[in-house]
């Protein structure tokens, strides 16, 4: 009998059911899980050292390795079977895949999978013997990213044999067996609607209506408050049946072994024709299911509107019922205007949550997400359409491996260099295709006339597109005929002369609904081809072309029923992509450059003057630099854009693109000043919203700017808007450069105001790095400059920032000495925000002295006073408090909630520091639950981070953290020496709390004598 190796638990060998092989090291371990995972595959020697240790190995790694599978081989021996070969600088393990139990459930799951539409009962079997594989969590005891990634894909896939299983059960009545399941997966992973839907259904086929009903409501809460969405349509239809008190097979419909599953086609029109390269596709699509089965890979590629997508969705709804686990739609945005192709990482993602896994579970790292989507899609059969491919290299990394599944392509280019694709070219229509496809659209009685019909759609250039757009003219206009449709489209000679371009055919095509246009129709048209973002609205347009606001406002309406522009959201215009393409091919080829110049110079000088006006709106207080504006042409619009602040930060949010662009188009074509009006005028905006990256960048080229022109008081602000950018960054130094720069400016000009602020930076930059001592001495120096100012506003401030100072360095009767003195003047103010900042860090010192319930009650005031103001960052940053307030581990689910919400706010906007604090307190919490391995994993997160910003104060924390686990896990040696070096820094920076903390439980760790050593 072959040897089994377990990794669904502690890493294990046996020679029979009772008899394990003792095994030696945690490194041992690991190589032997590493080897066993790809059981009958070769693994490089490169791939096993940086498994074993990373960043950090041995000064002979290649004989330790050597080392350990010699001691591998002789395990082995002792058990009675399996080999290890080594070759060509790799290791393989040579024994039957079945006997490693990861596999084996891979095959169990893949079996019961496939089974499930024909013999439920075997299928049901099946999982029950791969669930009993399981011993616990995966290479238990074993640390490192390679480990935890492995963990991940075998719970995606417990997660996913789970939710057969729940399937089958529930369409054989056993509602009272899945509620336990169901109630504990739900539990893990809260967001999941399809798991929301198997407990709704559960729970009422026990006859617990209510009980369904608050999954829902407590499901439709949280993604309401959390994630600012609603349940999706199945989940909403399930509520709506439960609500009617429906039989519970209605609830389970013919297809309940795929009611979870995803479909995210959008609707689109019916096909007329294609029924040749619908059979070719048709064909081409696997059909019976096999376990292991190769990728169906379909590529459909062909000119602009030519109607690839349509296809494709029509041959993916044809599929539906041979891919029963999901179809989905994704547009890759290739050739968007104004927007970014998605990259693999956002496409990866976006799939990944398409399918239901959450988002706190997604992988961070490109080689993660790829494992993932893989691990995903390998037992599933979906048919998946990836719409606007760029090229095979936009495509590759979204390809799964081996998957019953089926891949869909669309692209205006072709697939060349993609192994296994079936390709597919597609031509315009038929002719007799095409006139039937103008009837099917505009009604048999409106297209009574062959003859015209024929010539229209040969005007068209039987392009799909262009007869759609023709027809919907014609049906827009009650009166027309086809003939007064076909005279527009040939009055005048060369109206429908091809447009020499890439993309001539479109061009035709678009043209037939161009050419009905009013002359000043079409100059508007032309010219919204100009807009540097995605949308507009009517004062933007209003600018660019010079109109009135109320005619533009009546043009962009025409436009709008002629189908050549959409309205995405109210009041808010964008092109479709290739109408807009056309539009941009138009104006090169009818305006003139000067014509074209003018036009950008209205926009720009708009969004100058627009941004600024926002600004003051929005921070009537901010600190702005006494710069000339260039002479602007005046927007065309009546009084001002805004009545509130509120209003002004709607417009910023919408506009945001492509105030950005025209920031970056000033910079790039000779406009440099009103580049860094617009960065200047943006500062605010952007680093409260997060857009860091896209800040440094604008406000470096307006310092350039301003050094050129001799004007450093703007230079001193634009270094200021700089250095704040690149501290959300985390890039301390670089920033203090930066502010040192602005400091001897400021003493050279005697702008005192101006060097106030660059000192409170320089307060700001030096607490992030843990420099104390340093940042309170600028703090001292802020406040007494603001105190000489008389400013109420700026004093309160001051004293904030002292008070968090204070705090971190212990003395906390300073603290809250500082922390009441910002509250009574922003009071005074009336400033709520910053009220509820400074309540926010009382909370914290309450923390720090242990009264919790005093700051759950700061916390709570705090909350209410930004109930409708709040910024992502400011709520992220309160959400760590309140989970820090909480008991660990009866409130564990709820706080690393709340802190995987905050983890992924400060991700996204690059606010490493607090991510690094969100990653400590997740340490925290898991600690103090007893879940030990976890903890050190998310300390060692945030020690990595901390230390590539610079944060002193958060390694001291993450070690000390680090430590602590690392002690409770037995690894002693590795725990005294994080805790020693955790004390070290904490006194460096004269953070005493932190330090007496840490020597007290490096105290307590010698104490208890335990000798184990660490890794």
């Amino acid at each position: 009998m072959d040897p089994r190796i377990r990794v669904l638990g502690p890493v294990a060998l046996h020679a029979d059911p009772g008899r394990e092989i003792p095994l030696g090291s945690p490194k041992e371990r690991l190589m032997l899980a590493a080897l066993a995972v790809a059981v009958g595959r070769p693994v490089s020697l490169d791939t096993l050292v940086d498994r074993l240790w990373e960043d950090a190995p041995p000064s002979k790694p290649r004989a330790s390795v050597h080392a350990y599978a010699t001691r591998i081989r002789q395990r082995l021996e002792d058990a009675g079977g399996g080999r290890i070969v080594q070759r060509a600088r790799t290791y393989t393990l040579e024994m039957p895949p079945e006997c490693v139990d990861c596999v084996r459930y891979q095959c169990l799951a893949e079996q019961a999978r496939a089974l499930c539409c024909d013999d439920e009962d075997t299928a049901l079997a099946l999982l029950v013997e791969a669930d009993a594989l399981w011993r616990g969590e995966p290479l238990a005891g074993l640390g490192g990213l390679w480990a935890a990634q492995v963990r991940a894909n075998l719970g995606e896939r417990r997660l996913a044999a789970a939710l057969t299983r729940i399937g089958i059960q529930l369409r054989k009545g056993l509602f009272a067996e899945v509620v336990p399941d169901a109630t504990e997966l739900l539990d893990g992973h809260p967001d999941d609607e399809t798991l929301a839907g198997c407990l709704m259904t559960a729970s009422y086929g026990c006859g617990r209506q209510s009980d369904a009903l608050r999954v829902y409501e407590t499901l439709r809460r949280r993604l309401r408050e959390e994630h600012g969405t609603s349940p999706g349509p199945a989940l909403a239809r399930l509520h709506g049946l439960i609500l009617d008190g429906a039989p519970v097979r209605d609830l389970l419909t013919p297809s309940e072994a795929t009611a979870n599953a995803p479909s995210t086609l959008p609707a689109h029109a019916e096909l007329v024709g294609r029924k040749e390269e619908l059979t070719s596709i048709l064909q081409a699509a696997p059909g019976t299911p096999t376990v292991g089965a190769v990728l169906a890979l379909q590529g459909i590629s062909g000119m602009a509107g030519v109607g690839k997508s349509l296809l494709a969705l029509h041959a993916a709804r044809v599929l539906a019922p041979r891919f029963p686990d999901g179809q989905i739609h994704l547009d890759l945005r290739s050739h968007a205007p104004g927007l970014q192709p998605l990259t693999a990482r956002d496409a990866l993602t976006a799939l990944l949550r398409t399918f239901g896994v959450p988002a706190a579970d997604i992988p961070d790292d490109l080689d993660g997400l790829t494992t993932l989507w893989r691990t995903l899609l390998g037992a599933r059969r979906a048919v998946v359409v990836l719409d606007d491919v760029s090229g095979p290299e936009q495509l590759r990394l979204l390809l799964p491996g081996a998957s019953p599944s089926l891949i869909i392509v669309t692209s205006r280019r072709g697939l060349a260099g993609l192994p296994g694709v079936k390709p597919l070219l597609l031509d315009v229509l038929p002719p007799a295709d095409a006139v039937a496809m103008f009837r099917k659209l505009t009604g048999p009685d409106r297209a009574t006339r062959t003859q015209e019909v024929t010539k229209i759609v040969h005007l068209c250039g039987y392009l799909p597109l262009a007869i759609e757009l023709a027809a919907g003219r014609l049906i827009s206009r009650p009166s027309w005929t086809t003939a007064h449709l076909l005279h527009r489209l040939t009055r005048g000679p060369g109206r429908l002369r091809e447009i020499h371009t890439g993309s001539r055919e479109i061009a035709r095509a678009f043209a037939v609904s161009y050419r009905t246009l009013s002359d000043e129709e079409q100059h508007v048209f032309r010219l919204a081809g100009l807009q540097l973002g995605p949308d507009f609205d009517v004062f933007a347009m209003a600018a660019l072309t010079g109109l009135p606001t109320e005619r533009t406002e009546a043009v962009l309406e025409t436009l709008l029923d002629a189908h050549l522009l959409r309205e995405p959201t109210p009041e808010r215009y964008a092109f479709h992509d290739l109408i807009g393409e056309y539009s941009r091919t138009l104006t090169a080829a009818e305006d003139t450059a000067e014509e074209r110049e003018a036009a950008l110079r209205r926009l720009i000088d708009f969004y100058v003057r627009a941004a600024a006006e926002a600004d003051r709106l929005i921070n009537p207080r901010r600190l702005r630099p006494g710069v000339a504006r260039s002479a602007a042409h005046a927007p065309n619009r009546p009084g001002r854009l805004w009545d509130s602040a509120a209003s002004a930060r709607l417009w910023l949010t919408a506009e945001r693109t492509a105030l950005v662009a025209a920031e970056r188009h000033c910079r790039g074509n000779g406009r440099p000043r009103e580049a860094a009006l617009l960065a200047g005028s943006l500062a605010a905006f952007l680093d409260e919203e997060g857009y860091s990256a896209e800040a440094q960048q604008m406000h470096s080229a307006a310092a350039r700017h301003w050094r050129l022109t001799r004007e450093p008081q703007a230079e001193v602000h634009a270094l200021l808007d700089l250095g704040n950018a690149m501290s959300r960054c985390g890039r301390y130094e670089p920033s203090i450069g930066h502010a040192r720069r602005a400091l001897r400016m400021t003493e050279e000009t005697g702008d005192v105001a101006a060097k106030t602020e660059v000192l409170h930076l320089l307060g700001v930059l030096h607490w992030n790095l843990g420099r104390l001592t340093e940042a309170l001495a600028h703090q001292n120096e802020t406040l007494e400059l603001r105190r000489r100012a008389g400013d109420r506003l700026q004093v309160a401030r001051s004293h904030n920032n002292m008070g968090i100072t204070q705090l971190y360095l212990g003395n906390f009767p300073a603290a809250l000495e500082n922390f009441n003195a910002a509250l009574a003047g922003f009071r005074e103010v009336g400033n709520m925000q910053e009220e509820s900042s400074t309540l926010n860090n009382m909370s914290d010192l309450s923390l720090q002295t242990g009264d919790k319930e005093s700051a759950r009650e700061l916390l709570r005031e705090a909350l209410d006073l930004l109930k409708n103001s709040d910024t992502p960052t400011r709520r992220a940053i309160m959400q760590i408090n309140l989970a820090n307030t909480m008991n660990s581990p009866d409130d564990l689910n709820q706080i690393m909630d709340l802190l995987r919400d905050s983890l992924s706010s400060f991700r996204r906007t690059g606010d490493l520091r607090n991510a690094s604090i969100t990653l400590h307190s997740m340490g925290r919490a898991l600690h103090a639950a007893d879940r030990c391995l976890e903890a050190a994993t998310h300390h060692r997160q945030a020690l990595e981070l901390s230390r590539g910003i610079g944060a002193a104060h958060e390694q001291a924390q993450a070690l000390h953290g680090l430590g602590a686990a690392e002690h409770r896990l037995g690894q002693t040696r590795s725990a005294i020496w994080h805790m020693t070096e955790a004390i070290s820094i904490a006194e460096r920076i004269g953070a005493a709390p932190e330090a007496a903390l840490a020597r007290a439980d490096l105290a307590a760790i010698r104490e208890s004598g335990a000798t184990e050593a660490g890794p």
